[in-house]
């Protein structure tokens, strides 16, 4: 913090010599008064000559003190003074640094940002499928950019979801993701068939029969998924699923990773900055980007986001305007994040509501 100068006044050891050059001043007056007086029987200085040799050769020595202490004291404040002009120079060295490593901070957070939105903008599915009109076989072309793709990713994770759920049926939900997040990021194809492996190989079959001979099938997932999943984007269901996505996705998550840990390890940010400039990130991202955010920490794939020693979705709310009826139903964010039970999670100061989540904010009691 800069210091004010401006409330600076003397210091005890100027205080003190301005006090012994006023105490001696004034006992130089009143010294040949004193010190030639009758009462003073140790020293008899009436008979000293003219009176002002007297005065002169009384006084002169305390004007003389008085004169080093005034010296001593013009010395005192001059190295005061250049004491106080190297802290001043020292502090606006630091600060001009300061402000240096800022604008270089917003300078890469900016080109990051940036980049951010190429990669996003970059995204693309082709989808195909094949339609008849009477016996006449047609192929139907069509492109999804952007944004948009992750509202096809959402669906498409859901549906290799539940049908791992129909295979795997003992399994616990977070084993039944990390199942199908792999179909999902790598691709049906990039698997090694094992006819020894009867599950798997039933697995893998089921997900190649909805690939291949089901598609335009807008009642096939009644067959395969839970009869309560709702697939909300139906144009999915007529389009090539499963062949993976990781030349898709696999830069587009470690680049949103490193813009994040970027922030996070300013050390010449507060955490209120840090907030801001991740919230300027977050309003980047839809609810379905945040959505497969929370899917790849959650499989084990992106496990660094929410860790012992990372705390992107808990301190920083990376994933804030998620909520639970746009995830699988398996999965509950208020008992994952153990909401309820108060666990300790940063907050920003003078701020007297900070939640984890949007929802949160829906539920809570008006006042």
């Amino acid at each position: 913090m800069k210091t004010n100068y401006n409330k600076e006044g003397l210091d005890k050891i100027e205080v003190g010599i301005l006090l012994a050059i006023l105490i001696v001043i004034i006992f130089s007056f009143i010294a040949p008064a004193l010190l030639t007086n009758d009462s003073f029987h140790f020293v008899d200085l009436s008979g000293n000559g003219e009176i002002g040799d007297t005065i002169g050769g009384i006084m002169n020595p305390f004007i003389a003190i008085a004169g080093v202490l005034i010296t001593f004291l013009a010395f005192y404040i001059q190295f005061k003074a250049n004491k106080l002009q190297r802290r001043l120079f020292k502090e606006e060295l630091e600060e001009q640094q300061k402000q240096t490593q800022s604008n270089k901070f917003e300078n890469q957070f900016y080109e990051m940002l940036r980049l951010h939105k190429e990669n996003v903008n970059e995204i693309s599915l082709d989808l195909t499928t094949e339609v008849h009109i009477g016996k006449t076989p047609f192929i139907k072309s069509d492109k999804v950019n952007g944004r948009e793709v992750f509202k096809y990713l959402v669906e498409e994770i859901k549906i290799l979801y539940y049908v791992t759920k129909h295979v795997y049926s003992t399994e616990s939900p977070d084993l039944l993701l990390r199942k199908a997040y792999e179909i999902f990021f790598h691709g049906i194809n990039s698997f090694k068939r094992n006819k020894d492996d009867v599950i798997r190989e039933a697995y893998l079959m089921s997900i190649e029969k909805i690939r291949n001979e089901l598609k335009g099938n807008k009642l096939f997932y009644k067959n395969y998924i839970d009869k309560n999943v709702e697939i909300i984007n139906h144009n999915i269901l007529e389009y090539q699923l499963f062949g993976g996505y990781s030349s898709l996705l696999a830069h587009y998550y470690r680049h949103l990773y490193q813009t994040v840990k970027f922030v996070v390890q300013q050390s010449l940010l507060t955490y209120e900055q840090k907030r801001n400039y991740l919230r300027i990130l977050r309003a980047q991202l839809s609810n379905q980007e945040q959505v497969m955010l929370f899917y790849n920490w959650k499989s084990n794939f992106g496990n660094t986001w929410e860790d012992s020693e990372n705390r992107f979705f808990t301190d920083y709310r990376m994933i804030h305007n998620i909520y639970n009826e746009i995830i699988i139903k398996d999965f509950d964010l208020e008992e994952i994040f153990k909401i309820n039970e108060k666990i300790y999670y940063q907050t920003e100061l003078n701020r007297e509501w900070d939640p984890l989540f949007e929802f949160q904010d829906w539920e809570r009691p008006k006042k």
